[in-house]
């Protein structure tokens, strides 16, 4: 997972912000993927992680984004996000897999909406690619809550990402050129459905400083894992980090 340059800038533009009633906290992540191509297989990652929200817009590391409602109970947003799947031929293993084209990172942009009740929160996201690599489209449903102990929050989630089948072509279909250069049979996969099960923790060392940690385990549909391209039945993704609340 390769997080974007831009992340720094996006903090520089903030500053003027301070002043604002807000939420504001920096901090450094580390991030571990797996990738389900038939490639390199572990992706490390270390950038620096800025949140700012002042109830009326937001900047959550990598997303950033604008509410429409947003009390208790409803949460609707407006946002951009960076997508950060993509494969690099070079990493392949053998030669047909260093004959594929490149799958690029990209920004997505849509609409959330949660709901939270004593009981949890249901959230729903449905977004599109917006740099126009794979002209996809994705949706999210999800169920999550918060579990505390003293310093220490626990936020378990299961939920299903869907994709349509342009998008899922851009990622794990093979072209008619691919196949004549690597030599693959050609592959055209329709839209998908992943399960996935994830768990954040959160500790708070101090009034300013907390830690976290996290893990996401992501269950690939058949249409996936009967891609030539791919060898994996499953994904999955962790981080740990610290940040200084302000």
């Amino acid at each position: 997972m390769k997080r974007p340059a831009y992340s720094v800038l996006i903090l520089l533009l903030c500053v003027p912000f301070y002043g604002a009633a807000a939420d504001i906290s920096l901090g450094l992540g580390g991030f571990l993927t797996r990738s389900p191509y038939d490639a390199k297989r572990n992706d490390y990652s270390v950038w620096p992680v800025f949140n700012y929200d002042n109830d009326s817009w937001y900047i959550q590391g990598d997303e950033v984004g604008g509410y429409v409602l947003n009390d208790d109970t409803h949460e609707l947003k407006v946002k951009a996000y960076y997508f950060d799947q993509e494969y690099q031929p070079k990493e392949g293993h053998g030669r047909a897999m260093r004959h594929l084209d490149k799958r690029h990172t990209t920004v997505m942009s849509g609409m959330s909406y949660q709901y939270t009740t004593a009981f949890g929160a249901i959230h729903t996201q449905l977004a599109t690619d917006i740099r126009n690599r794979s002209q996809g489209v994705v949706a999210n449903l999800a169920y999550l809550n918060m579990v505390q102990w003293a310093k220490l929050s626990l936020i378990p989630e299961v939920g299903l990402d869907w994709a349509n089948g342009q998008q899922t072509r851009y990622y794990y279909g093979i072209s008619s050129a691919e196949s004549a250069r690597s030599g693959l049979a050609r592959y055209r996969p329709s839209a998908n459905v992943t399960p996935y099960l994830s768990l954040m923790t959160v500790y708070n060392v101090t009034a300013h400083w907390n830690t976290y940690a996290s893990a996401r385990v992501n269950f690939l549909a058949a249409t996936v894992r009967n891609s030539p391209i791919v060898n994996q039945d499953r994904t999955e993704a962790f981080s740990v980090g610290v940040n200084y609340n302000f």
